[in-house]
């Protein structure tokens, strides 16, 4: 079925201004508290020394370094993504369960089904976060393949992870372009908002002793702009899904 984008952006955007209030509510402790923390008192993972080369002996002080970074701040990190992808699903359990939004009765059924989500979301970030690191495109267009695996387990349950995911590859045929621009402009615009802050906090730290007020509001920026861009996909998934499956 043809897919329209600025269609799917305008479903999204009414949705959002309908319901503004509950959404941040939601929002605030999965979305943006998570991104918030990380940025704050998480540092950034040790990157290799592009300087090194291939020199074996730095690959490897590299490789302990992040070994150790893991160690100490991996589960920080994994905690924080648990977190944010159950406010997404908790986002799908709203809108696609009944036409009135009900937030205790989404709670319930969202830890019902929240595993097998967190399983799905596992499986296609493997794909799209290896896409994405090595070449953006392939990884938005698996992006956007799979953006209909969380809307797909919760509307039409009871599904599995897998068959969510093929569920979504079957809704997205012939969509697969508009879906890939929908996922690039939820990611590359949540990115380029938070840019500047998160160049401004390493700015700070490398300052030396960093104003922890200045920090604080810099790492907020950098979280609303993480939260607005989840916000986004989760309500991009949703407009999408419906139109795809008329």
């Amino acid at each position: 079925m043809k897919l329209d984008f600025a269609t799917v952006l305008t479903d999204a955007w009414t949705l959002f201004k309908r319901d503004r209030d509950l959404l941040l509510r939601i929002a605030a402790p999965f979305l943006f508290l998570p991104a918030f923390a990380l940025a704050l008192v998480v540092p950034d993972p040790p990157m290799p020394d592009a300087a090194a080369g291939n020199n074996e002996a730095q690959a490897m002080v590299w490789a302990d370094a992040v070994q150790t970074w893991a160690a100490a701040y991996g589960g920080w990190y994994l905690l924080a993504y648990v977190m944010s992808f159950f406010g997404t699903s908790l986002f799908y359990a709203l809108y696609l369960d009944r036409e009135h939004l009900d937030l205790r009765a989404s709670l319930t059924r969202c830890l019902r089904i929240f595993p097998r989500f967190l399983l799905a979301m596992v499986i296609v970030s493997l794909p799209a976060g290896a896409g994405l690191l090595l070449y953006a495109i392939p990884g938005l267009y698996i992006l956007g393949r799979t953006m209909l695996t969380g809307p797909a387990l919760f509307a039409e349950a009871p599904l599995g992870a897998l068959a969510a995911i093929r569920r979504s590859l079957v809704l997205s045929r012939g969509a697969g372009l508009p879906l890939m621009g929908l996922a690039a402009f939820s990611y590359i615009s949540g990115w380029l908002v938070g840019a500047p802050f998160m160049m401004a906090d390493k700015a700070l730290r490398d300052a030396g002793e960093a104003n922890p007020v200045a920090l604080a509001i810099v790492d907020a920026g950098a979280a609303v702009a993480a939260m607005a861009a989840g916000i986004a996909m989760a309500l991009i998934a949703i407009s999408a899904y419906r139109r795809l499956v008329r």
